[in-house]
């Protein structure tokens, strides 16, 4: 059976996180990967999904969609491709998430946080998801917590 994940994460990496990320993503084992076409986590991932030889799909942004729209349209393909075969969003948060967001089947109010608007996204379609914070106030806010329990 092919086990599938799914990566999101900051654009910007401070220079100590990049050895934690790229030792992370050395650690996942999984046969299909689902990466995005951002900087930071995005790049290390492709990189090490080659380097693993692993299959992978890169979810590109889409030049013809307004700008404002092309992250989120990348991630909600991204997330419904993982669904489509069920799977882990490996998430590397580095900021608390936005106050009002909500796990949901569409787009939510992100405000500015791709990662967290992914992971909102990943949860409404009831995926495993796995935080890997890069920050002290990175923590999961209460709703991925109670979704994370009704998956076990």
């Amino acid at each position: 059976m092919t086990k599938a994940i799914a990566v999101t994460g900051t654009r910007r990496l401070e220079r100590g996180q990049y050895a934690r990320v790229i030792a992370e993503l050395r650690l996942i084992d999984a046969d299909l990967w689902h990466i995005g076409d951002a900087d930071g986590v995005d790049r290390l991932a492709l990189l090490t999904a080659r380097a693993k030889a692993a299959t992978y799909t890169r979810h590109e942004k889409n030049p013809e969609l307004p700008y404002r729209a092309q992250g989120a349209e990348r991630s909600t393909r991204m997330i419904k491709a993982l669904a489509a075969t069920g799977g882990t969003l490996h998430a590397w948060v580095n900021k608390p998430a936005p106050t009002g967001l909500k796990p949901g089947k569409s787009w939510g109010k992100a405000q500015g946080s791709g990662t967290w608007g992914t992971v909102a996204l990943a949860v409404g379609h009831g995926l495993e998801v796995v935080l890997h914070p890069l920050t002290d106030d990175a923590i999961a806010p209460d709703w991925i917590k109670n979704a994370q329990r009704s998956l076990l």
